[in-house]
């Protein structure tokens, strides 16, 4: 291969492929070493210009080719890890900035390698260590102590690789050596269970007692639980260790001796115990299983509230008095060997000192974890370090959790902490999202789920929590939940993205949630195994998926799991086992109703994942209106409507596929244009602005149109006012637009309360329905045809002159009233010694306002007659503001009775003024 460039990675494929990443060219190129022409040098990543897109590398360096040839390379100035999929020239961040997936912070990094299950290992230069990823995310591995030329430490490693072993060889560049780390395995084996947890572990929230005082003794302190899931635990009230099988409801054995008050105690893989006997011996004895005797195995001055023993045979005692921790290696001989492990035995809480130390933990690179109880913190000490470093509690420099007098601890195979917070009675774990509380979380109690004062605790074999309950005198076991365990944690393996309009279909996610667009689409994986769905957006997206099929009109039909949560910038994670030979369904909407908007969704898994898009978008083909009557037929639909008006439709289609099929109500009822914007189960401070308008707009007319009724009444109910018909016309006008009013802000809020509570009962909807409705309509077509009255009275009154006859108008009036709910408007006095035309010019110029007003009246009726005139298929949700604008100016005619007759008339703005004043003076002061 000939190159322009250094190759800071070079690496052959599966197919005889040579890859080199050329460091100052910003460039992998490729080129097959079966081919004989030297000068075929391909592209593979990068487009040779520096850069942070996807299609962009910046200093390449280290690279590796998986058996599907997809080649990762280590983006050094970037900070990041790019995937480059076979034939695509767009990079997938896997690791590092911008990555998708949970991850860890890079600086440069260099040399990567992939193991068998796809998981990453990658040399982070600028950080000098070496980091892995696994079912939990990442985690550093090697180098976790900073920069150094210590054997625990690197400076500027650069590429690594691993022998069949699994040991691992790192080039310590700066350092000018090469480090080999061994694998830990069985050789190292623990006597104690080291659990490897999911990031999503449970555990059930409440106990199990399989010990109680009468067992355990008072306030208990000290438990073990072994590999083989032996239970041990110290009973300080009869110094005696009670040793049995977790299947086992009373201990097996129950050993005596001459200790006193043992606080901690700890079992070798032999099962020999060393049990702490400080408070009053100032000793460690060793219970030998072999010959069932005690030895003396370490010389104390002070009670050990926690004892530990590594994997070098070091033995570790905590001396809460003397605020130290001391040990002693049990290989030696010579007892009085002990020396400092941390502090320095003056209380206090600088780096170097504690504050009474509690439990200790010690894993394989000999790191000393310990609770220091009054500082509120665990310490960390590194080998040969005397300062420690706070990795939880007060003064952590990682987001943490607070903590009250910790007590024991342990930390799992990914070096999470697991920690009793003792003065908070709880325990606590560390994981990818900081600390949680994981059992005890219901404060301070006696209850199945709480705890008081926990001082140890142990997890066995199956990693159940073992807690000594001390102030309840009891050993609590909380059940680990593994099924609520998945995989969290893959390979990036696909991209789909799409968007959501109103021509995509709609259903019914629930009873109380309505009219959804959705998207749905197939899922076929071709390896079995957890797979991770995740979904963001411009929208707030929902994720269901199924199997086999997605059922619209059945939503909970074949449903495997869904969710949501807004809270996060990933709005919806679906973590699932899919099989190989099965086809599932996934379904994306959104969490509020009618949403549109761009999605995309990321998918994680063991293998390539195919995705298919199964719903399309919804072409109107046909439009078929229809009205049911009184007149067509019924059918017994259910027992609580037995009654149905019905009407049959015969359906052929000229080609096969999915079509949908829905109604819609056509009207201009409050319901129809209000349903698709109210939101069941929410307040009305958090409706949409058209609901809050609309009851503002609601209750002003309700005022208004009170207003006008009840001055329009005063006016009408003069004698002066009724010489005609028109005047009794307009006093009936004046109640019934009070009515009208009056019924419109009862349907307002009947539509708000029924639709917000979606518990309503059916008889109250069909109640409201039957009832408020025609009550509704029948008054505002009542003042609708009373004050047709008025100007068909006007018009006969012009048209005869001189000749019109008071007294039957009057009489007319009266009959109309009571016949038919019309509605009338004014007249003016006649008269009788003029000409008609001099008349007619004269009522004119007089009562001009009786031609301006049926006019306005008129314009105020236009809107709502086009809207009913509009096709049937037309969409009050599209048009919201055309239609609710229509339906508020249809009943401000109601409103303007005195606006439009009394105050231009000066007829019966003198009506209105006596009796006014006649009110006034009947008025008590």
């Amino acid at each position: 291969m000939n190159v322009s460039a250094l190759c800071t990675g070079l690496f052959i494929d599966i197919n005889d492929t040579i890859y080199c990443s050329m460091y100052t060219r910003d460039q992998v190129v490729k080129r097959s070493l079966s081919s004989s022409v030297m000068s075929s040098n391909r592209i593979a990543a990068g487009t040779g210009i520096g850069g942070s897109d996807s299609n962009q590398l910046n200093s390449p360096r280290g690279i590796f080719v998986d058996v599907n040839l997809d080649l990762y390379v280590t983006d050094c100035v970037n900070d990041r890890v790019q995937l480059f999929q076979p034939g695509e020239l767009n990079g997938i961040t896997v690791a590092g900035y911008t990555s998708l997936n949970p991850t860890i912070t890079l600086r440069c990094p260099s040399g990567i390698i992939l193991d068998a299950e796809k998981y990453l290992f990658i040399v982070d230069q600028g950080n000098n260590r070496i980091v892995g990823s696994g079912l939990n995310g990442f985690r550093c591995l090697i180098g976790c102590y900073g920069q150094g030329p210590q054997s625990n430490r690197l400076n500027q490693p650069f590429s690594l690789s691993f022998d069949h072993s699994g040991n691992m060889f790192v080039t310590d560049t700066t350092n000018h050596r090469i480090q080999k780390f061994l694998l830990m395995n069985d050789s190292f084996a623990l006597s104690f269970n080291q659990p490897k947890f999911c990031s999503t572990a449970i555990w059930n929230s409440n106990g199990i007692t399989i010990a109680n005082q009468s067992i355990v003794g008072n306030n208990p302190t000290a438990i073990f639980v072994s590999k083989n899931n032996t239970i041990y635990v110290a009973n300080k009230e009869k110094d005696t260790i009670l040793i049995w099988h977790e299947e086992s409801v009373n201990p097996i054995k129950i050993i005596h001796s001459n200790f006193t008050g043992p606080r901690s105690l700890f079992v070798t893989l032999n099962g020999d115990i060393y049990i702490d006997d400080g408070q009053r011996n100032g000793r460690v004895q060793k219970w030998i299983a072999e010959t069932n005797t005690f030895d003396t195995v370490m010389y104390v001055n002070s009670t050990c509230y926690g004892l530990f023993v590594d994997v070098n045979d070091t033995l570790y005692c905590s001396m809460i008095d003397h605020y130290q921790v001391v040990k002693r290696s049990l290989s030696k001989s010579v007892m009085n060997s002990n020396r400092i492990a941390a502090g320095t035995g003056i209380k206090g809480s600088a780096s170097n000192q504690l504050g009474g130390p509690r439990g200790i933990f010690v894993d394989v690179n000999l790191d000393l974890y310990v609770t220091d109880c009054i500082n509120d913190r665990v310490q960390l000490f590194q080998p040969g370090e005397s300062n420690g470093i706070t990795v939880a509690g007060n003064g952590s420099l990682n987001p943490t959790i607070t903590l009250r007098c910790p007590g024991g601890i342990i930390l799992d195979t990914e070096k999470n902490l697991f920690i009793v917070d003792l003065s908070n009675s709880r325990i606590v774990g560390s994981g990818l999202n900081g600390f949680r509380c994981l059992v005890g979380c219901y404060r301070t109690g006696s209850q199945s789920n709480q705890l008081h004062s926990p001082f140890s605790f142990s997890f066995d074999g199956s990693e159940n929590i073992f807690v000594v309950d001390s102030f309840n005198h009891r050993i609590q076991k909380f059940k680990y939940l593994k099924r609520y365990c998945v995989n969290t944690f893959s390979v990036f393996q696909n991209i789909y993205s799409s968007s959501l309009t109103n021509n995509n279909q709609i259903y019914y996610r629930d009873c109380n949630k309505q009219n959804f667009y959705y998207e749905s689409i197939q899922v076929k994986v071709t390896e079995s195994g957890h797979y991770t769905f995740r979904g963001s957006g411009d929208i707030d997206p929902y994720g269901s998926i199924y199997k086999n099929k997605f059922n619209p009109l059945d939503p909970s039909e074949n449903l495997l799991d869904k969710h949501y949560d807004g809270g996060s910038v990933i709005q919806f994670k679906l973590d699932i086992n899919l099989d190989v030979d099965m086809i599932y369904v996934l379904v994306v909407t959104t969490y509020e109703s009618k949403e549109t908007g761009k999605f995309s969704i990321h998918i994680f898994g063991k293998n390539k994942v195919i995705l298919e898009r199964l719903s399309t978008p919804v072409n109107i083909q046909l439009i078929y209106s229809s009205k049911l009557t009184d007149d067509s037929p019924t059918y017994y639909r259910d027992c609580q409507v037995p009654q149905c008006h019905y009407e049959t439709l015969q359906i052929h289609v000229n080609t096969n596929g999915l079509y949908v099929l829905w109604s819609e109500r056509i009207g201009l009822t409050l319901d129809d244009i209000l349903r698709n914007e109210l939101q069941s189960n929410t307040v009305l401070n958090n409706q949409p602005f058209s609901i809050k308008l609309s009851a503002g707009l609601t209750i002003i007319m309700f005022v208004a149109g009170l207003i006008n009724s009840i001055l329009s009444f005063i006016t009408f109910q003069n004698k002066d006012s009724q010489q005609v018909g028109c005047g009794m016309y307009l006093l009936a006008s004046s109640i019934t637009s009070l009515l009208a009013t009056t019924m419109l802000i009862i349907k307002f809020w009947f539509v708000v309360l029924t639709y917000i509570n979606a518990s309503t009962s059916l008889s109250v909807l069909r109640g409201g329905c039957v009832s408020i409705e025609p009550i509704l309509k029948l008054f505002l077509y009542l003042d609708g045809w009373l004050s047709a009255c008025v100007a068909i009275e006007r018009a006969v009154l012009i048209f005869k002159g001189i000749n019109f006859d008071k007294k039957k108008s009057k009489s007319i009036a009266r009959r109309t009233i009571l016949i038919l709910p019309f509605c009338a408007r004014q007249r003016s006095v006649v008269r009788t010694n003029q000409s008609f035309k001099e008349h007619i010019q004269d009522q004119f110029s007089e009562h001009k306002q009786l031609i301006i007003s049926p006019i306005v009246l008129l314009v105020l009726s236009i809107p709502r007659l086009i809207i009913s005139l509009l096709p049937g298929c037309a969409k009050t949700s599209k048009n919201l503001w055309l239609y609710l604008g229509a339906y508020f100016i249809s009943f401000t005619p109601s409103m303007l009775i005195f606006l439009i007759f009394v105050v231009p008339s000066e007829l019966y703005m003198k009506a209105f003024k006596q009796s006014f004043n006649r009110i006034r003076r009947h008025t008590p002061p």
